[in-house]
């Protein structure tokens, strides 16, 4: 029976690919050696990390996560992805709507929205008991 070696897991298809690079004669630059530690990271911490100002994308610009690039465009990204989670984004308050955005542009974690969404709406409705 297969065995599941979670470390053999956890080797992303960068490193495969940084490995065959010296075979075919292309050598890798600096910039793209450092990238591909940071997505290793990610894979063992399961966080997702901004590489800041990463020369080896093809356009020389930061990637996006879509919506994340402002709150505006979250909430539209939220309202055509998860019209659930829309509507109850919207009755969050607006400091806890930017919260939701931020902890999405963080991670970039779809469930993660929902969960911070719910979470939220919980805090809020016992803060109203609690002043009533």
């Amino acid at each position: 029976m297969y065995k599941n070696n979670n470390r053999i897991n956890l080797i992303p298809l960068a490193l495969i690919t940084l490995l065959l690079v010296p075979a075919s004669g292309i050598t890798a630059t600096k910039a793209y050696i450092e990238a591909v530690k940071l997505d290793v990271g990610e894979f063992e911490t399961k966080v997702w990390v901004e590489q800041p100002n990463s020369t080896w994308l093809p356009s020389g610009n930061k990637a996006s996560v879509d919506g994340s690039d402002s709150l505006e465009s979250f909430s539209q990204f939220l309202g055509k992805r998860f019209p659930g989670s829309f509507i109850l984004y919207k009755k969050l308050n607006p400091e806890d709507q930017k919260t939701v955005w931020q902890n999405y542009v963080k991670t970039g974690s779809l469930g993660g929205i929902r969960s911070d969404i719910y979470s939220l709406r919980r805090k809020a409705s016992r803060a109203n008991r609690l002043r009533r």
